[in-house]
């Protein structure tokens, strides 16, 4: 599981610095290095968040826990960190700042779709309280049902009793009946999509 695979990256009984990254990190390094290819130090650390010795430490518990193998170029994906991020990409379908001002979440907005992730959404409130801890200011959440976005727990369509952004840039994603879109906002991007991201590990 995707999540047993991060939170043995951030095993407090590990031999070595304390993490003072979050599962969130973890996640978001193994997206750029599986989406990249290869990441050097400097990059992943802009891509993550982390200052340099925080990355440090990231890279040599991904390393040690098999997930990377550190090369000339960068960091690249063993091959159990191919399967962990194949996982992964079948979860999270999308992953993409937005234009939802009009939600009234924040100023920077991120939005994600999580595959077949409807089932596990009651009314979003585990999906915005863990946003919120990451760092957005607000989240919201809707599943795709019937070829609609309705809000959880009440059936709202999003679309026609709201504004018509971030749903119309959503569709283009090919979404599936009982996919999920979680959709937070914040005053920085990071804020945002660490929101989106810690939401997420609550629908895998």
């Amino acid at each position: 599981m995707v999540l047993e695979t991060l939170r043995e990256v951030l095993d407090s009984d590990y031999r070595g610095p304390r993490a003072v990254f979050t599962q969130v990190h973890v996640l978001k390094a193994l997206i750029a290095i599986g989406r990249a290819g290869s990441v050097g130090r400097g990059r992943l650390g802009t891509l993550t968040g982390l200052g340099q010795g925080e990355v440090r430490t990231l890279i040599k518990r991904l390393k040690d826990n098999d997930l990377i193998a550190i090369e000339a170029n960068g960091c690249t994906l063993s091959k159990k960190g191919e399967r962990e991020y194949g996982k992964i990409s079948s979860l999270l379908l999308w992953s993409s700042s937005v234009d939802a001002r009009e939600l009234e979440l924040g100023e920077r907005c991120w939005a994600v779709v999580v595959a077949g992730a409807a089932k596990k959404v009651r009314y979003g409130i585990e999906q915005r309280d863990a946003a919120i801890r990451a760092g957005a200011d607000g989240a919201f959440t809707a599943i795709f049902r019937a070829g609609r976005f309705t809000v959880p727990g009440e059936g709202t369509d999003c679309e026609k009793d709201g504004p018509s952004e971030p749903w119309i840039t959503i569709r283009k994603v090919g979404l599936r009946e009982g996919d999920a879109a979680v959709v937070t906002g914040s005053s920085s991007e990071t804020g945002s999509e660490d929101g989106a991201l810690s939401a997420v590990l609550t629908l895998i």
